[in-house]
């Protein structure tokens, strides 16, 4: 069974993302993560292979109330 790089649903794809800025070295996860408040996550980062350290950011839409 082939696996497709892209998806068409709902998932998020984060594979092809996760690299360093510096020398392109793919990056697992980061170094630690801090749930900042409810729409944002930062992240830091840093790269075995050539030691750059960088913070990222992540926010997300405000939620939106539905009548139940």
């Amino acid at each position: 069974m082939a696996m497709n790089k892209r998806s068409t649903g709902s998932r998020l794809i984060t594979f092809d993302k996760n690299i360093c800025p510096q020398c392109s070295a793919w990056l697992l996860a980061p170094d630690w993560s801090e749930h900042f408040n409810e729409r944002c996550v930062r992240h830091a980062w840093s790269c075995d292979a050539c030691g750059y350290a960088f913070e990222t950011a992540v926010f997300f839409p405000p939620l939106q109330r539905v009548a139940a």
